[in-house]
C-alpha cells in the first residue's frame, strides 16, 4: 500500500526522514524508499506510523488529509467547560449537537438532555481518566507546559498509552483535555 501523503505529514512537522525513523523505529532507507513508493509498509508499520502522526490510516494512505483551513478549527487545549464536554460526548460516539443554551443530546423517550458534565463532575470524567489509564500531576502557577508559563496553578493529564500531555485549570478539565488529545489529537474536526 503507498503512502502518498507520509512525505506531506513528515515535512509539515519539520521532520528528517532520520528523525521520524528514530522516533517510530524505521531505518530512514526504509522510510526514502516508501516516499519514493519503491516499497510499502506492513500492517504494523502502518499502524504505527498512523498513530505517531494523529491521522487514520485511511488519511495516511489515501487523498484524506484535513485542508489547510484546519487550522482554523478549535485546539484541544482551548477547549473548556461546556465546550469541551461537547467535544467529549461527540467523541464517545453520543449525537451531540451545540444549542444556543449549551450543548444537548437526544435521549429516546426523554427529548433533549444536556451533556454530562465531563470537565466538571467527577461521576462523567473518572470513569473515562480511569478506563485510559491517565496519569494526573498538580502543578503550580508559574509552571512552564507547552513552552508557556502559566499564571496559575493547574493539572497535566497524560493517558497511559499516550505520549502526550494535556494542562488544564482543573484535574478533570486536563484529564478531558488530555482523552481528546489521545482520541482525535490536536484539533477538532467537524
Amino acid at each position: 500500500m503507498a503512502l502518498p501523503n507520509l512525505k506531506k505529514l513528515r515535512t509539515d512537522r519539520l521532520l528528517s526522514q532520520l528523525q521520524l525513523g528514530e522516533a517510530i523505529g524505521i531505518s530512514s532507507r526504509t522510510l526514502m524508499r516508501w516516499e519514493a513508493g519503491q516499497g510499502e509498509p506492513g500492517a504494523s508499520e502502518l499502524l504505527q506510523i498512523a498513530r505517531f502522526f494523529r491521522v487514520s490510516i485511511d488519511q495516511l494512505v489515501g487523498d484524506l488529509l484535513p485542508s489547510e483551513a484546519s487550522s482554523e478549527l478549535p485546539r484541544v487545549a482551548e477547549l473548556s467547560g461546556r465546550q469541551l464536554d461537547y467535544w467529549v460526548a461527540r467523541t464517545r460516539g453520543m449525537p451531540a449537537e451545540m444549542l444556543e443554551d449549551g450543548p444537548v443530546v437526544y435521549v429516546p423517550g426523554e427529548g433533549q438532555m444536556p451533556v454530562p458534565a465531563y470537565s466538571t463532575d467527577p461521576s462523567h470524567a473518572n470513569p473515562i481518566m480511569e478506563s485510559m489509564g491517565m496519569h494526573l500531576c498538580p502543578t503550580s502557577s508559574g509552571a512552564t507546559f507547552d513552552g508557556e508559563v502559566k499564571q496559575q496553578p493547574g493539572w497535566v493529564a497524560r493517558c497511559a498509552e499516550s505520549s502526550r500531555a494535556a494542562w488544564g485549570r482543573t484535574m478533570l478539565e486536563a484529564g478531558m483535555r488530555a482523552y481528546l488529545l489521545f482520541e482525535i489529537g490536536d484539533q477538532v474536526l467537524t
